[in-house]
C-alpha cells in the first residue's frame, strides 16, 4: 500500500523549539535532533502501523537518542504527523495537543 505522508503545519515549529534548546548546547546536537526525527518521520512512512498506540486513535515512535516523541494519526491511507513532543509532557496536554491538531474521523 502507498501511503500519503503529511504534517501539521505547527510539526515544525514543534521540530524548532526542541532544536534551538539543542543548539544552546552545541550546533552538532541540533542537527543530530532534526536528523534523528526526519528518520523517524521517515520509518512512520514506511511503516506506520508499527509505532505504539497511544489514546486509541493515535500512534508515536519514540527517538533513539532524544527524550522526543512523534506523534501521528492513521486514517485509511494517509498519515498524518500531528506533533513532537518531549516524553515527560503531561500525558493530558499531549492528548489535547493530537486532538487541535487532528485529521477528522
Amino acid at each position: 500500500m502507498t501511503w500519503e505522508l503529511s504534517s501539521h503545519p505547527e510539526v515544525e515549529a514543534d521540530l524548532s523549539e526542541a532544536s534551538d534548546y539543542y543548539a544552546e548546547i552545541g550546533a552538532d546536537l541540533a542537527d543530530s535532533f532534526i536528523n534523528e526525527a526526519e528518520t523517524a518521520v521517515s520509518f512512520i512512512g514506511q511503516y506506520p502501523e508499527a509505532g505504539r498506540s497511544i489514546y486509541t486513535r493515535y500512534r508515536r515512535v519514540a527517538l533513539d537518542r532524544f527524550p522526543y516523541l512523534v506523534c501521528y494519526r492513521v486514517v485509511g491511507g494517509a498519515i498524518r504527523v500531528l506533533a513532537v513532543v518531549h516524553d515527560r509532557r503531561d500525558p493530558k496536554w499531549v492528548r489535547a495537543r493530537l486532538a487541535s491538531r487532528s485529521l477528522p474521523s
